[in-house]
């Protein structure tokens, strides 16, 4: 008689961002918020920088660009967790 063994696994995933913060508004939730920049919004998303480069250019994740230029995510956005 053959038996069947059945194992499940449950995971945790937290992602520490250790950097130098940038507070910036956010239009999309009308409050300010901590801003991650592209590569931390990647790693949080777990996609590769290009997606989060497509999907602020679509609209798909709130987004807003400083004087210099440096692209920053809000990390409320939908579509960033997994």
């Amino acid at each position: 008689m053959k038996t069947r063994t059945e194992i499940t696994v449950e995971v945790d995933r937290w992602v520490v961002v250790n950097r130098r913060r940038k507070t910036a508004w956010c239009v999309a939730c009308s409050r300010q918020v901590e801003m991650l920049n592209v590569d931390d919004a990647a790693l949080f998303a777990q996609v590769n920088s290009r997606t989060i480069f497509h999907w602020a250019e679509s609209g798909a994740v709130h987004s807003s660009e400083t004087p210099e230029g440096l692209l920053l995510i809000c990390p409320y956005s939908p579509n960033l967790h997994p």
